[in-house]
């Protein structure tokens, strides 16, 4: 199946699929790479992590991060700041086990401490500016969606283990941002990210649960629609199918010796480069 043809089937007047063609646009298309892009942050970080060794994560980051809106810490213990490794090199990540604490800090960093409204249905976020680049890490439920909707029988378990697929979502749209520039709130790269954080958490992906996470098979997930909340209804009906198709062709290909060869960076690399019209074309 192509765009097109979803598009067709979806009944998409001229007006709808010509935002249909916008939204699924792949703006990774033409985009080169950097080249070795400029990591002088690092040393910053380096001398916070080294400060938060002595004095604690929270007053690290209260001293030296959002000293303008410092944020009172329900457990202090429950914060940490490590320098991790990833395909785009080492980015500095704070993890925050207490959802409140994690709540505050996002919007004083993020939103310069306005609560955003949709802000209980975030378990992480990307910061990206001229200067600096880091991510923070929520102990929530990967999108919400508790352990008994996945099959899985270990709660605590997945706890850990959406920490570490939030780690490997981010960094896979640190990746992008590292190599091409690029990183965009939609579903592309949500796809993406969402792809390479399940099979490298977990050594496989199953559709069947990204599609919980987007929300699109019912349940505790609902992400799709801040993904699209902008498009009208029958795009947006569009869309969640065009999710649904190829969610399951990156499983299909994921089970592909083509697809084992790859490195993660290759991984990620073909995915930009592919876009939904290459995605739609992958088989087993």
């Amino acid at each position: 199946m192509t765009l097109r043809e979803i598009a067709s089937e979806y009944g998409l007047n001229d007006n709808e699929q010509g935002i249909f063609s916008e939204y699924t646009m792949n703006r990774f298309a033409e985009a080169e790479e950097i080249g070795d892009p400029d990591t002088s942050f690092l040393g910053l970080w380096e001398k916070i992590i080294l400060y938060a060794d002595m004095y604690g994560a929270d007053k690290a980051i209260n001293d030296k991060i959002c000293s303008s809106r410092p944020v009172s810490f329900n457990s202090p213990d429950g914060v940490k700041i490590k320098m991790s490794g990833s395909d785009a090199g080492r980015i500095p990540i704070i993890y925050v086990r207490d959802t409140a604490d994690f709540e505050q800090l996002v919007t004083n960093i993020a939103y310069k401490g306005v609560r955003p409204d949709n802000i209980s249905a975030t378990g992480a976020s990307f910061i990206h500016g001229k200067s600096t680049r880091f991510i923070i890490l929520s102990a929530k439920p990967y999108s919400n969606v508790p352990a008994s909707e996945l099959g899985l029988d270990d709660e605590a378990d997945w706890l850990e283990k959406s920490m570490l697929l939030r780690q490997n979502h981010e960094c896979t749209h640190y990746f992008t941002k590292q190599t091409y520039g690029i990183t965009n709130n939609i579903l592309h790269d949500e796809i993406i990210a969402d792809f390479i954080g399940i099979y490298d958490t977990f050594g496989f992906y199953r559709a069947e649960w990204f599609l919980r996470f987007m929300g699109i098979i019912e349940g505790s997930g609902c992400r799709l629609i801040f993904y699209t909340k902008d498009l009208p209804e029958k795009v947006r009906k569009a869309v969640s199918a065009l999710a649904e198709i190829t969610a399951e062709n990156l499983e299909n290909w994921s089970h592909t010796d083509s697809f084992r060869a790859m490195t993660t960076a290759e991984r990620i690399k073909y995915l930009c480069k592919a876009g939904f019209e290459g995605m739609l074309q992958l088989t087993a």
